[in-house]
């Protein structure tokens, strides 16, 4: 996968994290083409500490920005293991929404093509 960025502030990035991440990317792989040029994906891990929760909490930002869409999200979770599922899940079906939108628009032009030539062969009485 290219024109992947990994920023961390206050979290080590280990083999084992980068690792998950991939791993997490590889399941959106149906929906945008990581090898391509033009598609460059940013993902931000950091550790915010004295929040107003008691304990740490992590977060996981990712932006993915394709030919002419860009699609941003972010999870925030107690483990840095959980926020990365949570910003996945959130990406994936931001993703899949803006997918289905454009198939069912295509459907919808394409069904008034055909009743457009339905009503020039048959003509009306």
């Amino acid at each position: 996968m290219k024109n992947i960025k990994i920023n961390a502030i206050g979290v080590e990035v280990d083999e084992k994290v980068e690792d998950y991440l991939m791993k997490k990317l590889e399941s959106l792989r149906k929906f945008v083409d990581f090898n391509n040029d033009e598609v460059v994906t940013d993902i931000r891990l950091s550790k915010l500490t004295k929040s107003r929760r008691s304990g740490n909490l992590y977060r996981a930002e990712i932006s993915i920005m394709t030919v002419g869409k860009k699609y941003g999200a972010k999870g925030e979770k107690d483990e840095l293991y959980a926020a990365i599922d949570d910003m996945k899940d959130v990406i994936s079906r931001k993703i899949s929404s803006h997918k289905g939108r454009k198939q069912s628009l295509f459907k919808k032009g394409g069904m008034k093509i055909k009743k457009m030539l339905r009503r020039d062969i048959n003509p009306v009485k």
